[in-house]
């Protein structure tokens, strides 16, 4: 028997010490839900105040999936023997003890979590998180269609994906505007500013606007009109999962956004060329790669990626114009 070659660690992880999204709100009802981020198996539920909670995925008692378990009046109860885990993690309850024998000190790790603009978000870093997440702007003036994928890929493809200004007209064909100007007009000089500041980067010109947020958001376009806004919590290397909200009309009173099991094929065409780019930086590591003045916006986004994971300090601030036939 063959052991299994170790997976090779994100080329770009992104920061521990931040809030991910770990699930669309409206998809945590009255049973567990498991999910990974940052290679940690976690179980999410809701207390019996209909708060969420987030625990570490495994039972004390014998290591079994706490989500493969229920919950039985505010706590996730384990599938093999019944214990009980309130929302700080304590164990409050074991079926098979006496009356007369009391529960030991039994924990299991907890992580903060916060419900806000459609979402349950968990801090995974060490301590109590400081200011929420960054709010989605607007996320309560508009109704919003949500779902998420499962990538084949580490976190920073999509996001410089998204933030890619040339690989429209290739990649999204019949979809994208910037394939159907070509296709009118062909390839000709645009100008793009490229903005730079301690915790985003944002290019923008005519008709495009795009915006990267640490530690892993990307919206693409904004204002009253179209607007895509896109989280990538990583799960385990090589991987994340993709949650995406289309902005659609605006609405009198705040409405829950409506859940989607279908991946919408603007992002199925992204994940094609990016898995395939995924698997070859797994062979063959990253010294192949060649940029150009194109590709300014992504590696602006690389390196705001590794100051924050490094903790070395925020990027200096910066403005530049970039000029590429698109």
């Amino acid at each position: 028997m063959t052991s299994q070659p170790a997976a090779r660690p994100d080329r770009a992880p992104l920061p521990r010490n931040a809030w991910y999204v770990g699930t669309a709100s409206t998809q945590l009802g009255k049973a567990p839900v498991a999910i990974v981020i940052h290679g940690m198996p976690i179980v999410l539920f809701r207390d019996a105040d209909g708060r969420p909670r987030a625990l570490h995925d495994r039972c004390p008692h014998r290591g079994v999936a706490l989500s493969l378990g229920t919950v039985a009046d505010g706590m996730v109860a384990c599938a093999y023997h019944g214990w009980r885990f309130d929302g700080a993690g304590h164990c409050r309850h074991i079926p098979s003890l006496r009356e007369d024998q009391a529960i030991k000190d039994t924990t299991v790790p907890s992580y903060p979590t916060l419900e806000q603009d459609g979402y349950v978000w968990l801090w995974t870093g060490g301590g109590e998180p400081g200011d929420p997440p960054l709010p989605i702007e607007g996320f309560d003036r508009f109704q919003w269609f949500q779902g998420a994928t499962d990538l084949a890929c580490e976190a920073i493809l999509p996001i410089e994906n998204n933030l890619d200004i040339c690989h429209p007209a290739f990649t999204h064909p019949n979809l994208h505007p910037q394939w159907f100007r070509v296709q009118a007009v062909g390839f000709i000089p645009s100008r793009y500013d490229l903005k730079v500041s301690s915790a985003s980067v944002t290019v923008q010109a005519p008709g495009t606007l795009l915006r990267f947020d640490l530690p892993d958001r990307v919206t693409v376009g904004g204002g009253e009109g179209f607007r895509l806004v896109l989280h990538h919590a990583p799960t385990i290397p090589g991987r994340c999962m993709q949650h995406w909200l289309f902005q659609r009309g605006p609405v009198a009173e705040p409405q829950p956004p409506v859940w989607s099991t279908n991946e919408p094929e603007i992002l199925a065409q992204d994940r094609r060329v990016l898995e395939s780019a995924q698997r070859a930086y797994e062979r063959e590591g990253d010294d192949f790669e060649h940029s150009v003045e194109a590709d300014a916006t992504t590696l602006a986004a690389r390196r705001l990626l590794a100051l924050a994971g490094r903790g070395t300090g925020a990027a200096a601030d910066f403005e530049r114009t970039i000029t590429v036939r698109g």
